[in-house]
């Protein structure tokens, strides 16, 4: 696999990607790749489909040299499944600090997300008269109250898939994406042409939920949605203080259309 000693890094381009390993299907593709060219997959087990034919074409490649004294197959797959298993567990161990580093640009990516989305929010807030009394409440939500999302890609095209946030009331979503078409308006000048800057992703709405952080303390009652807040304990509505106030998430009918 092209390494100089036991101590070197394993060559990414002979790793088979995971789309590669979930397609292949040995029926139709025959064995996953060649001694010329030999690619197991050192993020599955031995016994995996793709591996079980890396070991064929090893135990083949090797019997057929004919430069050693064991010439039998079935020895030589035992074997070398043995080895497969001690690279499989040594590279899962090589790239779980790259795993680590990668969920955590994954995670600051989507905070500097959500704070781009407040940010937004807020600019829009500012920019209509109409929407200046709401700036003190989005003030209050903070970059927390805004939903986070995960991004994916499909045909070289990044999807930003939102995660509904437990304990937002839903007339509180709907409020809030009204400062969206607020912003989506402000990029738009008086020649309908789209201002300088770079363009606001889209994002789709799911139904799935990120629980990951606490619901922000200290709103108003109808801010929170009414059964998450009877699935709390005592500790946690203490936690909370809700203001047992009611706030108007409306918005007039001019910006509403």
């Amino acid at each position: 696999m092209n390494r100089e000693d036991r101590q070197s890094p394993f060559d990414a381009t002979l790793i088979p990607s995971i789309e590669e390993v979930k397609r292949y299907d040995p029926r139709r593709d025959g064995h996953c790749c060649t001694s010329e060219r030999f690619r197991p997959d050192l993020r599955s087990p031995p016994g995996s489909v793709w591996n079980k034919s890396a070991v064929k074409v090893f135990a083949k490649s090797f019997v057929d040299a004919d430069e050693y004294e064991c010439n039998d197959e079935g020895v030589v797959k035992k074997i070398f499944a043995t080895h497969l298993r001690h690279l499989h567990r040594k590279y899962l161990r090589s790239t779980s600090g790259e795993a680590k580093q990668l969920e955590a640009r994954k995670r600051a990516n989507r905070e500097e997300r959500k704070r781009g989305l407040f940010n937004r929010r807020l600019t829009a807030a500012l920019s209509y008269d109409a929407l200046k009394p709401h700036v003190e409440m989005l003030q209050c939500l903070g970059v927390d109250g805004m939903s986070s999302d995960e991004s994916s890609v499909e045909n070289d095209i990044v999807h930003y898939r939102i995660l509904k946030k437990s304990w937002r009331h839903p007339n509180l979503t709907i409020w809030l994406r009204v400062f969206d078409a607020a912003y989506r308006k402000t990029r738009v000048s008086e020649t309908n042409r789209a201002t300088r800057g770079a363009p606001v992703h889209w994002r789709l709405v799911t139904n799935q939920y990120d629980n990951r952080r606490a619901a922000v303390p200290c709103l108003p009652k109808n801010a929170y949605n009414p059964e998450w807040l009877n699935s709390l304990n005592g500790m946690d509505v203490e936690d909370l203080a809700a203001r047992d106030e009611f706030y108007d998430f409306t918005h007039t009918p001019d910006v509403a259309e």
